[in-house]
């Protein structure tokens, strides 16, 4: 955060520091599954998505999974790299997901 602002940055090095940083903090050696919880719009999902892929290829994490992602952007992800979990509001009063994002993930 920044002035009480969220900073959304999706490039190859942020994702890289984020996720080490983690490692280091929860003194453990891989993490089951990784989150990317905001798409940035700046930087190509697919580039977000090979230095995850490199992550898992590392080791440092077992299962990518997506936040609040589009239709578009979790096919373009998954192209790169098997996405194993979305997160997304549903509830009976938000239940826009059902038209798209959910046959999109079956």
């Amino acid at each position: 955060m920044e002035g009480g602002n969220v900073i959304v940055n999706g490039s190859p090095e942020y994702v890289r520091s984020c996720c080490e940083g983690s490692l280091r903090r929860l003194g453990v050696d891989y993490i089951d599954l990784y989150y990317q919880h905001r798409i940035d719009t700046t930087v190509p999902i697919e580039d977000t998505m090979g230095e995850l892929k490199k992550l898992v290829q590392e080791g440092k994490i077992k299962y990518i999974g997506l936040s609040e992602a589009s239709v578009d952007t979790i096919r373009r992800a998954h192209a790169v790299h098997p996405i194993t979990a979305v997160q997304m509001e549903w509830s009976l009063w938000t239940r826009e997901i059902e038209q798209q994002i959910i046959p999109t993930c079956r």
